[in-house]
């Protein structure tokens, strides 16, 4: 079962990454999944469900292509998007931690596993003390 929540369907973010870097960032919402675009490009592609009216399951996330990998993108755009669910009363957003093959371009599942660790702690995530679940608890708005 999943829940439908209304967020705006598009919208312009103005963002800085870790090297002091500008940049104008559009966000489209879509049932269930999110697109960010940085000059028509896409860069970002988030798929969730919302178990609850208050929980949020990711199902899938990535960067398109390795060249925006490493640059801050991935940890603004999550944060972003963490940011929009708990206005609309999101409270607990919940990720695996990996598959049991690493994608094209890592060395296997654990350095994947690793590096997917990193992020999600960047993006203000928990790790699960055996490593198989990220979690976020989003403070509701007073």
């Amino acid at each position: 079962m999943s829940i439908a929540v209304y967020l705006r369907k598009e919208y312009f973010r103005a963002v800085t990454l870790p090297d002091k870097s500008a940049h104008i960032l559009e966000f489209q919402y879509r049932p269930q999944t999110v697109d960010v675009f940085e000059k028509g490009y896409q860069i970002f592609h988030m798929e969730y469900l919302l178990e609850s009216k208050t929980k949020a399951v990711i199902m899938e996330f990535y960067l398109n292509g390795f060249t925006l990998r490493g640059k801050g993108y991935g940890t603004v755009c999550m944060n972003e998007i963490a940011d929009q669910l708990g206005k609309k009363g999101v409270t607990l957003i919940i990720a695996p931690m990996g598959y049991e093959l690493a994608p094209l371009g890592y060395t296997g599942p654990d350095q994947y596993h690793d590096l997917l660790a990193g992020f999600y702690k960047k993006a203000g995530f928990t790790v699960s003390g055996d490593g198989d679940l990220a979690m976020k608890i989003i403070e509701p708005e007073a």
